[in-house]
């Protein structure tokens, strides 16, 4: 049955006959954004855009919006976007309430997530799938029992994935204080059904599981602190005490500096740090090294978010996630080191 979302401590909106949304207000708090709001319920930028007749993405604390929710009933058929110039997949993204990587999902023919043309055709939705959702694919169970969050998930999905309920996931999961809220790339505990088969066959010592847990801990921080700065502008030579800009390792300095771990300026440097580690056997929190002008040397660095994910600061995109299954990060990538542990 459809819940209504209530935003703030006072809903202001109601059902209309004959409407298939339900309204809703909510006050603007600080960190919010456009793409931030749509997410959390369930609608895309551009109708919080015409809703409330706003001509840019600027909003402000303490700004009063109107959101509708899509009713669960309501189907989106494939709608196409043709690239403007000036435009980025990340800023396509955020205006259709969607991610980079379920656009790349939705147009295998893009190669490189940091290059499209103006003129270029994105497909935005498939199939009957609304504009905000993606297709999960299922996960591998680590040793440590836990889940680690897709693009699209929620944690009733997951509950379901796993044959047991919301109650219990929040249950073993106590630092999860939103059931509404849950980020790609968290672990998160499970149990119950096929869950405890796996978690029962994949069990490890309990001073290796200790030890795990306190690398997954750091490595979560890590992530969270790196979040923090998405859809920062790129600069080049950025000072390491700037948060507003940053270059591919200012940016892996200052995360990892903010987790109380000290890091090299350059990436050539912060490929000596720590211990070298395969492509097979990269953990979240991971430092990755990629030559992107061919040449021999290493001049990129991003931090391996787990599931083929990692954030770094690009030129074209600035402080974004990238896949290093595409294939341009994929020819171009170079080495990785462990320094978490």
């Amino acid at each position: 049955m459809k819940k209504t979302v209530v935003l703030t401590s006072t809903l202001i909106g109601s059902l209309l006959a004959g409407h298939a949304a339900s309204a809703a207000s909510y006050t603007v708090q600080k960190g919010d954004t456009l793409w931030k709001i749509a997410r959390q319920s369930g609608t895309t930028v551009a109708a919080l855009k015409q809703e409330n007749g706003l001509s840019s993405d600027l909003i402000f604390p303490g700004q009063v919006l109107q959101v509708n929710e899509q009713a669960e009933s309501e189907e989106i058929s494939s709608r196409t976007y043709t690239v403007q110039p000036g435009d980025t997949l990340s800023g396509i993204a955020r205006q259709f309430g969607t991610t980079v990587d379920a656009l790349l999902k939705l147009n295998p023919s893009i190669a490189d997530p940091d290059f499209i043309r103006a003129g270029q055709k994105l497909q935005v939705a498939g199939g009957q799938e609304r504009s905000n959702t993606y297709n999960v694919e299922p996960a591998a169970v680590p040793t440590n029992g836990r889940y680690i969050v897709q693009a699209g998930d929620t944690l009733l999905g997951i509950a379901n994935k796993f044959q047991t309920t919301v109650d219990r996931l929040l249950a073993l999961n106590p630092q999860i204080t939103n059931p509404n809220t849950i980020r790609i790339g968290q672990a998160i505990k499970v149990a119950g059904g096929t869950a405890d088969v796996w978690e029962a066959k994949q069990q490890v010592s309990a001073a290796n599981s200790a030890a795990a847990e306190s690398s997954a801990s750091l490595a979560d921080q890590i992530i969270d602190i790196a979040e923090k700065y998405l859809g920062a502008r790129y600069l080049y030579g950025a000072s390491p005490s700037r948060t507003d800009v940053f270059d591919c390792s200012s940016f892996t300095m200052r995360v990892f500096g903010e987790a109380g771990i000290s890091l090299p300026r350059t990436s050539i440097a912060q490929a000596q740090a720590g211990r070298t580690v395969s492509f097979g056997q990269l953990q979240k929190g991971d430092l990755v090294f990629f030559d992107t002008d061919s040449n021999g040397t290493i001049n990129h660095v991003g931090i391996y978010a787990g599931n083929g994910q990692m954030i770094n600061a690009t030129v074209s995109l600035g402080v974004a996630y990238s896949s290093l299954t595409s294939s341009y990060w994929k020819t171009r990538y170079v080495k990785a080191v462990r320094v978490l542990n």
